[in-house]
């Protein structure tokens, strides 16, 4: 498993992984375990991939996943090369019976998604599709940004959110991007604030649901 596998802080299958050996990500050391599919993050070298399909090592790479769709198709994807289609399928009926299961907002609730030093999730972002999903309206999204980007607190309080969501990856602990999330005028705007972990929507996994479920519990 790669470091991050038993990383509370970005895993949700930490006990899982704890003990397990760690891959850091060199191909002599990939190559050592003799695997017969190796699982690479979007976000790994891309060499590292194209370099062990040719010493014959199956490779399966993982996208981004930045909408709901999207994670269904990871996990469909990942499932197939796994040998285990039905699992993948499973995974994916117990997900959408979580969210058929959340409280849908019968009201207008204006919402931001916000992180230590002031990233915020625009259109096309998975945090942003969890919010329509829950039936909250994201004022980022809502004025036209797209992605990621840093969004200034005075445009984040003028745009008077009901309910603010702290990405937390332990970042916001004593920082200076984190006392971003501390200044006085986000408790004097009146919204309300929830932290949801980095790890519940960081992979396109179950924990989505987790996350949904947090959001959907403190909206006003």
């Amino acid at each position: 498993v790669s470091p991050f596998a038993a990383d509370p802080l970005v895993s949700t299958v930490a006990e899982a992984a704890r003990g397990r050996p760690v891959a850091q990500g060199g191909v002599e050391q990939i190559l050592a375990f003799a695997p017969d599919l190796v699982v690479l993050g979007a976000f790994n070298n891309p060499a590292t991939g194209m370099l062990l399909e040719r010493l014959g090592i199956r490779v399966h790479r993982l996208g981004t996943a930045q909408s709901l769709e999207a994670v269904r198709g990871e996990i469909r994807a990942l499932a197939a090369a796994l040998g285990v289609p039905e699992r993948g399928e499973a995974m994916i009926t117990a997900m959408a019976a979580g969210f058929d299961h959340l409280p849908r907002l019968d009201h207008p609730v204006a919402a931001a998604i916000y992180q230590a030093g002031g990233w915020r999730a625009g259109r096309g972002t998975l945090a942003d599709d969890l919010f329509i999903r829950i039936g909250l309206t994201n004022i980022t999204a809502a004025s036209g940004r797209n992605g990621f980007a840093a969004l200034p607190l005075e445009t984040l309080v003028a745009a008077a959110p009901g309910l603010i969501v702290v990405e937390s990856m332990g970042e916001e602990a004593p920082s200076q991007a984190g006392e971003l999330l501390r200044h006085p005028v986000l408790a004097a705007s009146g919204a309300r604030t929830v932290t949801v972990p980095m790890r519940l929507w960081a992979c396109p996994d179950p924990a989505l649901v987790a996350a949904a479920a947090l959001i959907a519990a403190a909206a006003p």
